[in-house]
């Protein structure tokens, strides 16, 4: 997905403050693009311990009592918030990531809106989150939300109406190329500026000893004068329209170089894209995209790199031809003589 032509916005539901207010925001984008806003919850039932099969039958009915309940209050969820029955989906199955994402597939979902907590140490590193797990997977865009810290007037809060300026980070691959374009057609509807921020990262300086020094300032401005002539390059092969675009150069480390400078510039929205890598290279290394999405104190809008890749083979066909045809990523690696 190259523009963000969003009919229908998912919204995962576990029934928190943080997942009503990911409700309010899925309804705000949904009025700007005229779409249709899903909501979603995932129904586990954790049996008690010590039960061995064949399951007692009053623990079986107190699951469906459960599910029941569940269901019913998703159904008065969606009303309150004017989403009629039909678009409210119970879902009972795990991992609840998988049942998000394969869900996404079959209703052909352009957005998903869901909260995160944020929380962070080994205990959080370990299992990860059900929004990390979905950006990993999702066939289409995620935009993380999450509420504002208190007494931090710098964090932010996902307000469309609000939305004035938008941090895209950008490496010069397709990839990023193809978020920055969303980002362009996101920011032409909400009327934003754009910032396109490029990280220098340059490698640990080392030597044979481990006692010499180096000045590292000349290396340092030829990495930046080269990643300022990238950035004008790739801006100029952008359709940059009606909207106000500026760039940046930072150099230090990616992650934390978007959440600082997103943090010092009081941006309100980060738009961002994700290679999509899985298996065990992915859990080992992560990426810059999840690692932003953990610890940035802003909204992060995750654009996935391949997103036909991830569609199951069972569900619909989610992009058209014309889509899947477009070359201006190609013709950014021509220019850059790759």
């Amino acid at each position: 997905m190259t523009t963000p032509a969003i009919k229908t916005i998912l919204v995962p539901i576990d029934f928190s403050k943080l997942s009503n207010r990911a409700i309010e925001t899925a309804k705000e984008i949904a009025q700007l693009f005229d779409a249709t806003v899903h909501l979603a919850h995932v129904h586990e039932f954790y049996y008690p311990p010590g039960f061995i099969a064949p399951v007692p039958i009053s623990v079986i009915a107190c699951r469906d009592d459960a599910a029941i309940q569940r269901n019913r209050k998703l159904k008065a969820l969606g009303k309150k918030n004017g989403v009629g029955a039909v678009n409210c989906h119970f879902l009972d199955g795990a991992p609840p990531f998988n049942e998000i994402c394969k869900l996404a597939g079959r209703i052909s979902a352009d957005l998903i809106v869901m909260p995160t907590h944020g929380y962070t140490g080994m205990t959080r590193i370990f299992p990860g989150s059900t929004a990390e797990r979905i950006v990993q997977h999702s066939p289409c865009p995620v935009l993380v939300i999450r509420a504002a810290k208190k007494g931090d007037r710098s964090s932010r809060e996902m307000k469309t109406k609000g939305i004035n300026s938008i941090l895209v980070p950008v490496d010069f691959s397709p990839s990023s190329f193809r978020a920055f374009e969303y980002a362009l057609k996101f920011a032409e509807r909400v009327a934003a500026r754009v910032i396109a921020l490029h990280i220098v990262q340059l490698g640990e300086p080392f030597t044979a000893d481990g006692y010499a020094m180096y000045d590292l300032s000349r290396l340092i401005e030829a990495a930046r004068k080269s990643a300022e002539a990238r950035m004008q390059q790739f801006l100029r092969l952008a359709k940059i329209r009606r909207v106000n675009v500026n760039s940046g150069i930072h150099v230090g480390l990616p992650a934390s170089g978007i959440c600082d400078f997103a943090k010092e510039l009081e941006v309100d929205l980060i738009i961002t894209a994700t290679h999509g890598l899985t298996g065990l290279k992915h859990l080992l290394m992560g990426s810059v995209a999840e690692r932003v999405v953990r610890h940035a104190d802003r909204p992060v809008l995750v654009v996935p790199s391949h997103p036909e890749l991830r569609v199951d083979s069972s569900t619909p066909e989610r992009h058209s031809s014309t889509e899947r045809a477009d070359r201006r990523p190609e013709t950014l690696h021509a220019a850059r003589g790759s």
